[in-house]
């Protein structure tokens, strides 16, 4: 819950908030900061992983997403690259803000 609030711009004092009204007694802006933490190690590991495989066929596509961007949260176009393996599965290999 914490995640996809942060992700969609939720502020951490709201967060609080938040989890008072899903029945969750206490969350600390320190707990919220580590969750968030997490999350912005799991996409720093996705962005920066190898891509070891080949991939015969790419596509690129990108469409608009609320991002958040240094305190405010705005609409950004984002690239999302998908892989065909040779294998015939799709991958995802990047998800990049595009920014002008």
């Amino acid at each position: 819950m914490v995640q996809e609030a942060f992700i969609n711009g939720v502020s951490t004092r709201k967060m609080e908030r938040l989890a008072q009204s899903l029945g969750i007694e206490s969350l600390s802006a320190g707990q919220v900061s580590e969750i968030t933490k997490d999350l912005s190690d799991q996409v720093e590991w996705f962005r920066t992983r190898p891509l070891e495989k080949e991939y015969p066929v790419i596509w690129v596509d990108a469409l608009y997403e609320k991002v958040r961007c240094e305190r405010h949260v705005i609409s950004m176009a984002v690239a999302l690259v998908q892989g065909l393996t040779s294998e015939g599965n799709r991958e995802i290999l990047a998800v990049e803000p595009l920014i002008a």
